[in-house]
């Protein structure tokens, strides 16, 4: 199996901090360590247009490990294997510190306070992949530090901080740095009953001033040789925006989300003066859950930085027996002859297996 030398030792890191607890008093530790995974495989087909092949596949194979210290620290560590690379590749390692409900601190790598669905964890997802404009403009897991928590009685949650900015990667992106916050408040608070009608409104903000960042799959999807600033190590900044809205009553959800992103290039194609192009895009899903069943529709546009628009209609079917279990039938549809993205293409069916244990 390979792996780089930087990533052994973050997996061993892992391992030996995650290990740890086990050896030492519950008294003085708190909960033992709990393990778990997520495990999502199936059958995909593609238009020979899409450039990816038809088959059966493991979409997503995640081990994860957390527990508390002390009842007020929390730890978290998950690593992914990469069937692409044939390696493993970690995703998250943080520590939460919880000092009240209004403020908890955690530090590692993870998600930044941006976006919806990007914080959905995956196993919640509706589709087989977030939506391009997330897929795109979100800024993905950074290493930094961030505080939130929740006040009114849970109505209002709240996250923001500082980040390395360049994703996963443990040095910092030239000594530049990303700032991110987002804000959530709903009509009813943490507790929802069935018949309730919960109505949630967000919004998010993100900036970035960069020298060698990666941006999202979905950013560029036209020629990559006329902007290479924008997909290889991307220099310049960054504001990002988000709003998004969620409404649920009894089995029905309908949901929305709107992103933007504009980039500041720090010079053009050549050694030209400094240019500037932005991306935006969003996501409108109707779903309805009776028992087991749960049937979803959502329409997915994004117009990127580079390259035509991209709109489809997602349709989707969800049996879910068991609370760790969910089978699912996905077709796409292009809209307007849009081009493929790099999750979606015209006539894409999917069929998924998944487990979360």
């Amino acid at each position: 199996m390979r792996m780089g030398r930087m990533r052994w030792r973050a997996v061993g890191a892992l391992v030996l901090a995650l290990a740890f607890p086990v050896e030492g008093s519950a008294q003085t530790l708190g909960s033992p360590i709990a393990f778990g995974g997520l495990l999502r495989t199936g059958f995909r087909a593609e238009p020979s247009e899409s450039g990816r092949s038809d088959g059966f596949d493991v979409f997503d194979a995640r081990f994860r490990a957390e527990g508390e210290v002390s009842a007020i620290f929390d730890y978290f560590g998950q690593v992914e294997w990469d069937a692409e690379d044939d390696r493993l590749r970690l995703l998250d390692i943080y520590g939460t510190a919880t000092i009240r409900p209004e403020l908890r601190v955690s530090i590692g790598l993870f998600r930044p306070s941006f976006g919806l669905e990007a914080l959905d964890d995956k196993e919640d997802l509706g589709f087989l992949e977030r939506s391009q404009a997330t897929t795109a403009i979100t800024p993905g897991r950074q290493v930094g530090v961030s505080f939130g928590g929740e006040a009114f009685d849970g109505r209002l949650t709240y996250g923001a901080g500082v980040f390395n900015g360049n994703g996963r990667d443990f040095e910092n992106d030239g000594d530049d740095y990303m700032f991110s916050a987002n804000a959530r408040f709903n009509s009813i608070g943490t507790i929802a009953f069935y018949d309730d009608l919960v109505v949630q409104v967000g919004a998010s903000f993100a900036y970035a001033e960069d020298t060698a960042a990666e941006l999202g799959a979905g950013t560029v999807t036209g020629d990559a040789f006329a902007v290479p600033e924008l997909t290889t190590a991307f220099a310049g900044s960054r504001t990002l925006w988000g709003a998004d809205v969620r409404a649920t009553y009894r089995g029905l959800s309908l949901t929305g989300e709107l992103l933007r992103a504009e980039y500041d290039l720090d010079s053009a194609v050549g050694g030209g003066p400094p240019a500037e192009t932005d991306a935006y895009g969003g996501y409108v899903e109707l779903g309805y859950q009776t028992y087991v069943l749960e049937g979803i529709v959502r329409y997915d546009g994004i117009s990127p930085a580079l390259g035509d628009n991209r709109d489809f209609l997602l349709f989707g079917f969800n049996v879910l027996p068991g609370q760790h279990t969910k089978f699912g039938l996905q077709y796409a549809l292009g809209l307007d002859d849009s081009p493929n993205s790099p999750t979606l293409a015209d006539g894409q069916f999917v069929a998924l297996a998944q487990v979360d244990f």
